[in-house]
């Protein structure tokens, strides 16, 4: 017995089959509008991603230099002496460079070019876009809430030098340390004397307030 194909199973090229076989790519239309839509969308993401991208830049240089604080603080109190911490250029690369006292009048930078006190830790910079400065072209708040910031050539203030001095019961120098991205974007690091303890603040340029 010879069985009838089924209604719907008919083989050879039919209707069905011709509109199968037009689905199965795209047009040229279709892939330009694709490729339309695909820039577009990231044309739109792209000031985004830079905006967090240079936020996370700033926040880590702030950390970074928050570290190497610590350090010398603690290398100050484990080795029962006073040091300095500063920042200088070795080459072609920044470093934060940790000094010992060595004559007993603290850490100068007289003593540091003569050899008197000598680097004991030196923690490398990695933030080749983030260095110590200040935004330019713009009057930048100053973060104690008083006008603005003067001596924008002045990133690192320590009473009036760029040490950071700690003694062996964790006391140092009160200052702060601005650091920024020459662009839009600056932090500071705020380190209070008696107890050590440092505070981190960020502007971006336009606003008129430092923030957490």
């Amino acid at each position: 017995m010879i069985t009838p194909p089924a209604r719907g199973r008919a083989s050879g090229s039919g209707p069905l089959l011709s509109r199968a076989a037009g689905r199965r790519g795209f047009s040229i239309v279709e892939l330009l509008l694709a490729m339309v839509v695909t820039a577009t969308v990231m044309g739109l993401a792209a000031p985004g991603l830079a905006n967090l991208q240079s936020s996370i830049s700033v926040r880590s240089a702030a950390s970074e230099v928050g570290a190497a604080f610590y350090r010398a603080r603690s290398l100050a109190i484990s080795q029962n002496r006073n040091v300095g911490l500063k920042f200088v250029r070795s080459g072609d690369r920044y470093e934060w460079t940790v000094y010992a006292d060595g004559n007993g009048n603290g850490v100068r930078t007289a003593d540091i070019a003569r050899g008197v006190d000598r680097p004991v830790a030196r923690f490398t910079w990695t933030h080749g876009d983030v260095h110590p400065s200040i935004l330019r072209g713009i009057p930048v708040p100053d973060p104690a809430g008083s006008g603005y910031l003067d001596r924008i050539d002045d990133p690192i203030r320590f009473n009036g030098s760029d040490i950071c001095s700690f003694s062996p019961i964790g006391e140092c120098t009160p200052g702060s340390v601005y650091l920024a991205d020459g662009r839009d974007r600056m932090a500071v690091l705020r380190v209070y004397g008696r107890t050590g303890k440092m505070r981190a603040l960020y502007y971006r340029r336009g606003e008129r307030t430092w923030k957490p």
